[in-house]
């Protein structure tokens, strides 16, 4: 599709407007309530520990990481918890890209629910954390998926990974872009695969069984890569 520069006018009808209100006020809510049990945690924390005590102030440091954990899972199940009770998961299509259509409400909402968790998921790298989180709104993500640290999966509702596949540290894989339309298309990486660092996997490639990605490789849209092959380079070709 041929970019033809953006909408000149932003809509602002009841809908739209409704929208954006939501957009704002519902993220609010979900990670609002994500704080519960983390600043409960704390509450208990100061109430049996004196800071003021040395010993008691170390102890209290260190026990405030297990806060941490605490706010990861509870940031989880309610980023998911919204995601899924209000259907905000998509489909590959395209569509527009103002509020009035619906899929680009849902695709605004899903990612203020999602980004801020993935981030906080990944300030001490936690793999297993992020695939489950990934599975909850609706990535379908194999088995020993190691995902390495920084990288970005922007679009999860659209992307399949497969078993025992590395994803490098930084690497972007986006099922989106916004042309003259937000234009949505799956993305699915097989099983035994590496996605070096610093990649960028467009949208609508489809990498097969046992394939390496070099670090830094870009693989433009709608591109196959071909099963037990490698491939690096900008554009990214077979070696």
């Amino acid at each position: 599709m041929r970019y033809e520069g953006e909408e000149k006018k932003i809509p602002l009808s009841p809908i739209a407007i409704m929208r954006l209100i939501l957009l704002f006020f519902i993220p609010i809510i979900s990670y609002g309530l994500a704080l519960v049990p983390a600043i409960f945690y704390a509450y208990i924390l100061l109430k049996y520990l004196d800071i003021t005590n040395l010993l008691h102030l170390v102890a209290f440091s260190i026990l405030l990481v297990f806060g941490y954990l605490i706010l990861c899972f509870s940031s989880i199940f309610s980023s998911a918890f919204f995601i899924n009770t209000l259907s905000l998961k998509y489909n590959e299509g395209i569509y527009g890209k103002s509020l009035e259509d619906k899929t680009a409400f849902k695709f605004a909402l899903y990612f203020a629910l999602y980004y801020p968790t993935y981030k906080l998921l990944n300030i001490f790298v936690l793999p297993p954390l992020k695939s489950f989180f990934l599975s909850l709104i609706g990535c379908k993500i194999g088995k020993n998926v190691f995902l390495a640290g920084e990288e970005w999966i922007s679009d999860p509702c659209v992307i399949e990974i497969g078993d025992n596949t590395m994803i490098g540290g930084r690497a972007l894989i986006t099922g989106h872009l916004a042309e003259d339309k937000l234009i949505i298309k799956k993305i699915k990486i097989g099983k035994n695969c590496l996605i070096g660092g610093d990649s960028f996997i467009m949208p609508g490639v489809t990498i097969e069984d046992n394939v390496v990605v070099g670090a830094k490789s870009l693989i433009t849209k709608n591109k196959r890569l071909e099963k037990g092959k490698i491939y690096a380079g900008v554009p990214a070709k077979e070696l």
